[in-house]
């Protein structure tokens, strides 16, 4: 089995009415595809990928707890409801984020 993550698998749903949603959701994709320490003046924007080649349940923990925080930094007008993710036999895994308007 693989340990692998592609990160183009990221799925994001809205609950209920958000302002500015394409935006929003636009914004959270940016986020959520660019590795941290990518991005001059803010080496901290986008995500932390070191858990990449961990067993696939830590690298889902840990991946869903830097979704959660990075979003929460950075996305102000919405806030995580919830982060679901699922794996397949050959280690993929596929991320569902639920937002909601902060």
């Amino acid at each position: 089995m693989q340990n692998t993550l592609t990160l183009a698998d990221i799925e994001i749903a809205v609950d209920g009415e958000l302002a500015e949603r394409d935006e929003i959701i636009r914004c959270i994709q940016n986020l959520a595809l660019t590795p941290s320490g990518t991005v001059p003046l803010d080496r901290e924007f986008g995500l932390d990928t070191s858990f990449m080649g961990m067993p696939i349940e830590t690298a889902k923990n840990l991946l869903a707890i830097e979704l959660i925080n990075k979003i929460d930094r950075y996305e102000p007008r919405a806030s995580v409801k919830e982060v679901d993710m699922t794996s397949s036999m050959d280690g993929q895994i596929r991320i569902r984020v639920v937002i909601e308007s902060a």
